[in-house]
């Protein structure tokens, strides 16, 4: 069956919400749809239970869809909510998505909606999993890494640094990260050693490999030069891909 998706249904149409869940949960046997009639009940199940997806109508009394779409996105900001309205405009349209909403739907008669309905909120929680999921991973890698008791440099595919921790910035003699921030591979290496590390970064970036470890003269801040060995391995750095380098004394 996989993961349960729990959908939040806000509409003023307390007739039509039950009709939508019905079919929705028909339509994908994940959805676990909770509805409510009005943005104030939407907000109250927002912050009680799990939420997934919210789908939200336009014009409700209380405040309408957009008014709904700005306050969630004050602490959600990247939940997917879907804007399903039998009034569309562009104007409608264009201040939803410059807001933030996820997906922008009208109304139509028959069933066939539902199933548009349920595959644009099965794409969007999808996609709002797969991005929560790497932004966690990023947190246990920052939290491993920065408390690391080796250097450890991260370099983009311009071969820029993007990334030192703590014991990197000791080796380097830098007063703080910021003090590292635009060097490339090679201003941390002796001059006889920058022709292999640049074929060591292209040969990782193209296969993607850890590859063995070698010993360079690395070269602090001030200019003194410290001999360590290197390791170096791929990963991603905020969704890009890049080239980790850790140095062992």
């Amino acid at each position: 069956m996989g993961e349960p998706i729990h959908v939040l249904h806000v509409d003023d149409d307390p007739d039509f919400v039950e009709l939508a869940a019905t079919f929705l949960e028909r339509e994908d046997e994940r959805f676990v749809v909770e509805t409510a009639t009005s943005v104030v009940e939407g907000l109250d199940r927002l912050g009680e239970a799990t939420v997934d997806c919210i789908v939200s109508d336009y014009d409700m009394p209380d405040r309408n869809g957009i008014e709904f779409l700005e306050t969630v996105r004050e602490e959600h900001p990247k939940l997917p909510f879907v804007l399903f309205t039998g009034r569309g405009s562009e104007d409608i349209a264009s201040r939803a998505i410059s807001v933030g909403v996820t997906e922008y739907l009208q109304k139509g008669k028959g069933t066939d909606q539902y199933t548009v309905l349920a595959n644009r909120i099965a794409n969007g929680v999808r996609a709002y999993r797969a991005e929560t999921a790497v932004t966690r991973s990023e947190e246990r890698y920052h939290n491993l890494v920065d408390t690391a008791p080796i250097p450890i440099i991260v370099f983009d595919r311009d071969r820029e640094m993007v990334y030192s921790n703590d014991a990197a910035v000791d080796f380097f003699g830098a007063d703080d990260p910021e003090e590292l921030d635009g060097r490339t591979v090679t201003d941390f290496l002796h001059p006889d050693d920058r022709e292999l590390a640049n074929a060591r970064f292209e040969r990782l970036m193209a296969e993607e490999e850890p590859l063995p470890e070698v010993e360079f003269r690395l070269v602090t801040v001030d200019g003194e030069i410290k001999t360590a060995t290197v390791a170096t391995a791929p990963g991603y750095y905020r969704g890009r891909k890049v080239a980790q380098a850790m140095a062992y004394r």
